[in-house]
């Protein structure tokens, strides 16, 4: 008896998460301003990857049951690959075919560089920290998103400081945000001249994203660095992921709170990235999108990018990354995409040590001729 629920049971919960998981493929290519609850599959695609897999073999071992799992899982395997940083054999022509003119490129949200101490565990001297991160990893471009600017707080780094620790020569910023006497947006820092730049997006509730035509060698390439509308977490989402922070509401008021600042922010995420996009399809020059997309892999504004442009992490060959590095399991969500007149020679996510609630990401690409 006991035996025969325990198989009910397993089947039971093995069906559950194999549904959920089939839906939650659909995230990739159902705008969430259709129907949004599909992204929050999306977001619980590992949960429910690894609960298939684990009650799949469990429901197997007790019923030799396992079709229905297996079919869902195959027809997954886009999505798997895509997730878990699955390469693909390596276009050898096209490294051949690649000129000369190879440059390297970092994207990092810095958070403000930490200046209200927010980071766990405690920085003591962030700018001494970033300042000593900038100059360990040098690249030719220099994307920084939640970026600030303000003369009377030593604890940030001026634009002139980050042009002399990295050697860059041209920088253009969108510093349309105020918050504490601070200027915040996104920068762009360049060793090659920067000939035209600009922005794009309505700052009314969010940062615009900033793109920059700069030169190097023969070729005019095109750089745009984005941040994404944030879901504007407070302590009360916080304390779901982090016992140590306390909020005054209950689990019900805080969840509920969760799935609306959700069900706000995938919208405008949407209109941003449609919008980068139509901007980009205007240029003929060779075009790297970097920077904080807030969404993860399996999420309709990712789709809505590689349906135009590559994902640069691809070029790790195999392994499964997170460059958010807050409470929230968010996994990754900052990416460097490039379209087809580039070829990615390495990727690298900057585990090193950190310095805000995201990870730098890096990676060096050549253009093909």
């Amino acid at each position: 008896m006991i035996f025969s629920l325990l198989k009910i049971g397993i089947r039971i919960v093995t069906l559950a998460f194999t549904l959920g998981l089939l839906l939650s493929y659909a995230s990739a290519w159902i705008s969430p301003k259709s129907l949004w609850f599909f992204q929050l599959l999306g977001l619980a695609y590992p949960i429910l990857f690894v609960g298939t897999l684990i009650f799949a073999l469990l429901n197997f071992m007790l019923t030799k049951k396992y079709a229905f799992s297996l079919i869902v899982l195959l027809l997954g395997s886009f999505t798997h690959a895509r997730y878990f940083g699955v390469s693909f054999p390596k276009n050898n022509e096209a490294l051949i075919s690649a000129s000369n003119n190879e440059l390297s490129i970092m994207s990092f949200n810095v958070r403000l560089f930490d200046a209200y101490q927010l980071i766990v565990p405690k920085i003591e001297d962030s700018k001494a920290e970033f300042t000593a991160f900038f100059e360990e990893n040098p690249t030719d471009i220099l994307c920084l998103q939640e970026y600030a600017e303000n003369k009377s707080n030593n604890k940030l780094i001026s634009p002139s400081e980050i042009m002399k620790i990295g050697g860059y020569t041209h920088h253009v910023t969108t510093l349309t945000l105020e918050a504490k006497r601070m200027t915040m947006g996104q920068a762009i820092f360049s060793k090659h001249p920067i000939i035209n730049s600009g922005l794009i997006g309505d700052s009314s509730r969010s940062i615009p994203s900033i793109y920059a035509d700069i030169v190097k060698g023969e070729d005019t390439i095109r750089i745009y660095n984005f941040h994404l509308e944030s879901i504007r977490f407070q302590k009360d989402e916080y304390s779901l992921f982090d016992n140590s922070i306390s909020s005054d509401k209950d689990y019900s008021q805080r969840i509920t709170g969760l799935l609306s600042k959700l069900k706000e922010a995938y919208p405008p995420r949407v209109q941003q990235t449609r919008q980068i996009i139509s901007h980009a399809a205007e240029t003929s020059y060779p075009t790297l999108l970097c920077g904080d997309l807030n969404d993860p892999p399996t999420s309709y504004t990712y789709s809505t990018i590689t349906k135009q442009f590559n994902d640069a992490f691809y070029a790790a060959d195999f392994g499964m990354t997170r460059t958010y590095a807050g409470k929230v399991p968010a996994g990754r969500i900052d990416y460097i995409f490039h379209d087809d007149k580039w070829i990615p020679t390495t990727f690298n996510t900057h585990h090193e040590k950190t310095l805000s609630d995201h990870y730098a990401i890096s990676s060096t690409l050549k253009i093909i001729k």
